[in-house]
Parts: structure tokens; C-alpha cells; sequence
């Protein structure tokens, strides 16, 4: 496939406007979650991914209410619409039965077609004969659940069911003149690359005229949540999965239409992945990495909330700055909370070390600042280990100070009567030894503890107080239970900014100043971080060990600990 072509693009074509689905769940059940009494599909939910307008026990005439009042609240749908049996497996009950309901269902609004879901081991020769009675009365397509072409995977996720019974129904089904999607998981446990491009090459040698591609998510309560806690399974992030998801499409024929491209659930469900994009800013994303034909997705870029850009980075597996916004970000968790308004105007000289200058958004700020103010002198030491990331900074669609970029590009420094920046590439903590300092101010921005470990532990902190002045601040995004314990073991008087982009705050560690602009860390995290093994520093004496070092010493500390009794989470008032 060359092109993306959209289902809801055909719909639109064919009925003048924009066509919705309305979510509804018959009542019927997946035969396979009693079979053998092995309880269904690794991944599958309890409510058999229902629409998130509907609870159980509604009526169907009540789901068609509240599915028509929630498209039309959420995106000014007007009839006609089409009737989704999208939960469980809709022809899993006696035919009869399903006859009465699309009949009943079909006249209780302006329905013009209708999509069952279901699988391809519940399509009897009497449901093929019901369904190409509606086929020729209205717009009608089968979603067949099919997730991989590869046996062995179906039995790994307990799919109750082999690749030929898929062959089977979707060609029993074409037979019929019944148009049929193919319903794929990307991300399967124990599946390669490799393995979905055979998948997508495998059915586009059969008759299906659509294609709904999930990313695959791990919910709370199924059997892939044990998988993922036992290291079984690593879920996609969207920009290893928008890869994968190029590849597949583009094996697909020409003439296949994309009904969905990633997957949806109520966030108090999913376990992982934890996604940054929306469904919306996915969906734009992909479009244009798609049409893109370089394959090259050593950074990607995507629009922020504040409408600046920002990057994701391959090798971390992450963003450089929060979705909510790029730029905004910098001012909230770093401008703010460091008082650097307040320093320009009221001190000819301020000092400022940037650990992980990145896409260069926190600096570009403190230097916009700066010369608007026209008030004092701001200095800036940047640490930065990967040198590509000024060429990746230089070709963002904007960039909140181009100049800056490019001066740094060509010299190393940037210089203005107001500012001057500096930057040096290499290890952060090798290069800052070589520092003299001491910086009134500290932006301390690496990736996540998880991630890069090696800019927050408690040896690398200690290495920023002794870089610090008497009055100096240190301010991190982020507020993990070990870097917070290492503040406090370092003697800092810990406080928070506001939380922007993520559920919690950001840190700001003083040294001896006045802190009344700030709030302090709430008690429960300190105890957390001081009194249970949640709060076990990441190490690194020499300041050159390897992350898979770091981490390792922190677990053996987080099981020695545990073996002396401390708890995993302080459980006190």
C-alpha cells in the first residue's frame, strides 16, 4: 500500500458526511473463554473491549440512546450511523436470537449499516446465510479477529483457534459477497518484526477488504498483565510501534481500507504501554511519518500542546519534554520554581548550569528571558552527551531560538550583551569534574530515572550540591522516590513546582535560602522515599558505571534491605 485509505474516508464518500459507529454490546459472550476452562485470550478485558459509553446490564435500545448522544456531545455526529456489535463475539448465540436483534436494533435509530465483530470459529453456514440477507439491504461488514498468521503465536496467546479457520471464514465469507476487516495486534508476545510482515503479506492473499491494527495493550486483570510483570512481554511505545505499523501497511494491497490503526482503553486500565500521543496526535503523527520515505527514525518529531515541538529519542524510549508543552515545560519546571526573573533584575551576574541541554528549550528560555529583561548577565554551561542533537534541534519545524542553535552549531557559544551560552559534549558526570562553577542555578534534565539512570543518582547529586552556591537551587522534573531520597540524604531542603504535563511535581532542592515561594514535598513521599525500599538512591561511587551497574547495585541494596525488614512502601500516617 502506497496510500493510507481510511474507512471512515470511504464512509464519508458514500454518505456526504462523516459517519460514526455506535458501540454496542449483544450479550453474548466469546466461546472460548469457558473452553477447556483456559478463560480466552492473554489479552482480552473483562467487559470484551465495550464502548467506553456503555456499563454493563443496558439495554440495547438504552445503548443506542447513549452511544447516539455521546457521538453527537463529542463530535457533532449527524445521522446516519452504524451499528457496532464491537464487544465479545456477537454471532456466539442462537440464530434466532440474533436475527431478533439486528432486526430490533436496526429500527431504533438511523442506522445505514452495521460491523459484527467476531471470530472466525463462530461463523456457522446459518449466520452466513443471515448476514448476506443484511448484506444486501444495507452497509455490512464482519471484523474477523485474527491477530497473527502464525499458529504458534495464536497458541501463546491462547487464541483457541488456527490461522487456516481464518483462511476458512474469510473466504466462506467473500463467497457471500460479505466484506470482511482483519482485525491484527502488532506486538504480540514472542513476535519479531518479521513475523507481521509475513502476517500482512499472509492476508493480503485472501479476500479481506480492510484492516483494524491495534497496538498491543496490556489491561489490568488478563493473564498478558502476569506476563508483562514476569518480563514475558515488552509493549510497544508509539514510535517503535509506528515503525512496525509502516512496514506492515505497506504490504498491504492497494484496495484495503484501515478502519483503526491503534488501540483504546480507559487509562485506570492499561498497564503499559503508557503512551505520551493521544489518539488524536498519534493519528497525525503517523500520517506524515507514513508519507515520509525516509525510514530513518533516529529522532521524530511531533507538535506539543503549546505548539512547539519536540523529539522522541529512540535509544531511551522517550520525548525530550512533555506533550502538554514543549517550551512551557522549560518556564514551568525550571524559569519558575528557580526565581530566574529575580535573579536578572536584581544581580549583575547569574550562573547557570544546564545538565542535558536536549533539544537546547530549557537554555533557549533562560536566554529569551534574559534579553528581554535586558537586566544583568546570564551565563549558562550546558552538559550534552549526544552532539546530534543540535542538527536535530536545527530541524524542528520551529524552534523557540534558531539563533542560539545555530551559533552553537558553528562555535560552540552563543553571545549576546545580555547572555552567553556554552556548551560541551561528552559524559556529564566526567565533564563536570572539570568544572569550576559554583552555579546559582542548576537544570538537571536528563531522560527518566528508569531510563538514565546515570544523571540521578545519589553520587551525581552530590557531585551538583558541591558545584552549587551557598544559596544555589537545583530544579528536576522529575520526583521519583529515589532521586527524592537522595536530595534529603544530601541535606537539601526539598521542595516542589507545580505539576505540569505529568500526575506529579517536579523537584526543587535548596541549599540555604529563602524557600517561601514554594511549597514543600508532601510528608507521605518523604517517608516513602527515607523509610521503604521505594526510595532506594541509584548509585554510582566512581561516577562511571554502566546503567545496567546502577541499576544492579540498586537492587541488591532494595534486597538486602528488604531482607533486614524495611518495607517496599511506607505504609504509616
Amino acid at each position: 500500500m502506497r496510500e493510507l485509505h481510511f474507512f471512515a474516508d470511504h464512509l464519508a464518500q458514500k454518505f456526504g458526511h462523516a459517519v460514526y459507529r455506535i458501540g454496542l454490546d449483544s450479550g453474548a459472550t466469546c466461546p472460548h473463554r469457558n473452553r477447556d476452562g483456559r478463560g480466552g485470550c492473554v489479552f482480552c478485558s473483562a467487559d470484551g473491549s465495550r464502548a467506553a459509553h456503555l456499563h454493563g446490564g443496558m439495554a440495547i435500545r438504552e445503548q443506542v440512546e447513549s452511544g447516539v448522544r455521546f457521538v453527537t456531545e463529542r463530535y457533532h455526529a449527524k445521522p446516519p450511523y452504524l451499528a457496532y456489535f464491537q464487544a465479545f463475539t456477537v454471532t456466539n448465540m442462537p440464530i434466532e436470537r440474533l436475527r431478533k436483534l439486528l432486526q430490533e436494533t436496526w429500527g431504533m435509530a438511523d442506522f445505514a449499516g452495521m460491523i459484527l465483530a467476531t471470530r472466525p470459529d463462530c461463523l456457522p453456514d446459518e449466520v452466513l446465510d443471515l448476514l448476506q440477507e443484511w448484506n444486501q439491504k444495507c452497509e455490512l461488514w464482519v471484523e474477523l479477529g485474527v491477530q497473527s498468521s502464525h499458529d504458534v503465536t495464536l497458541k501463546r496467546i491462547n487464541r483457541g483457534h488456527d490461522f487456516a479457520c481464518t483462511a476458512n471464514a474469510v473466504t466462506r465469507l467473500a463467497a457471500r459477497g460479505i466484506r470482511t476487516a482483519a482485525h491484527l495486534i502488532l506486538g504480540l508476545p514472542g513476535e519479531t518484526p518479521d513475523d507481521e510482515l509475513e502476517t500482512a503479506r499472509r492476508i493480503s492473499q485472501l479476500p479481506f477488504s480492510a484492516v483494524k491494527i491495534h497496538n498491543l495493550l496490556v489491561l489490568k486483570g488478563t493473564e498478558l498483565a502476569r506476563m508483562y510483570a514476569a518480563g514475558e512481554v515488552t509493549p510497544l511505545n508509539e514510535y517503535e510501534y509506528a515503525a512496525r505499523l509502516k512496514n506492515v501497511i505497506r504490504e498491504l494491497p492497494e484496495h484495503f481500507l484501515l478502519m483503526r490503526l491503534s488501540a483504546e482503553a480507559p487509562d485506570k486500565q492499561i498497564l503499559a504501554p503508557k503512551w505520551w500521543m493521544k489518539k488524536g496526535q498519534f493519528l497525525e503523527f503517523f500520517k506524515k511519518f507514513f508519507a515520509d520515505a525516509n525510514d530513518d527514525n533516529r529522532f521524530l518529531p511531533v507538535q506539543t500542546g503549546d505548539g512547539s515541538y519536540t523529539l522522541y529519542h529512540p535509544a531511551y524510549r522517550q520525548h525530550f519534554h512533555s506533550l502538554s508543552g514543549a517550551f512551557e515545560e522549560s518556564e514551568m519546571k525550571y524559569l519558575r520554581p528557580g526565581q530566574l526573573e529575580n535573579l536578572l533584575k536584581t544581580q549583575t551576574n547569574v550562573s547557570v548550569l544546564d545538565v542535558g541541554f536536549g533539544l537546547g528549550f530549557n537554555a533557549s528560555a533562560a536566554v529569551i528571558l534574559a534579553e528581554q529583561l535586558k537586566q544583568g548577565k546570564l551565563d549558562i554551561l550546558s552538559l550534552e552527551f549526544d552532539p546530534d542533537v543540535l542538527k536535530a534541534a536545527a530541524a524542528l519545524p520551529t524552534h523557540p531560538h534558531k539563533e542560539l542553535i545555530r551559533a552553537l552549531q558553528e562555535t560552540g557559544e552563543y553571545d549576546s550583551p545580555y547572555a552567553h551560552i556554552r556548551i560541551i559534549f561528552g559524559d556529564a558526570r566526567q565533564t563536570l569534574q572539570t568544572v569550576n562553577g559554583p552555579f546559582q542555578r542548576i537544570f538537571l534534565d536528563g531522560f527518566s530515572p528508569d531510563a538514565n539512570p546515570e544523571l540521578w543518582t545519589f553520587d551525581f547529586i552530590q557531585l551538583l550540591k558541591e558545584k552549587s552556591t551557598p544559596d544555589g537551587r537545583i530544579m528536576a522534573y522529575s520526583s521519583a522516590y529515589p532521586v527524592i531520597a537522595s536530595f534529603l540524604k544530601l541535606g537539601f531542603d526539598l521542595r516542589i513546582s507545580q505539576p505540569y504535563g505529568r500526575k506529579r511535581p517536579g523537584l526543587v532542592a535548596c541549599l540555604a535560602e529563602n524557600t517561601d515561594d514554594l511549597q514543600p514535598i508532601p510528608e507521605k513521599d518523604r517517608n516513602i522515599a527515607l523509610y521503604s525500599t521505594a526510595g532506594v538512591p541509584w548509585r554510582d561511587p566512581d561516577l562511571k558505571s554502566t546503567r545496567e551497574t546502577i541499576r544492579t547495585l540498586k537492587a541488591e541494596e532494595t534486597a538486602r534491605l528488604r531482607k533486614e525488614g524495611m518495607p517496599k512502601w511506607f505504609k504509616g500516617n
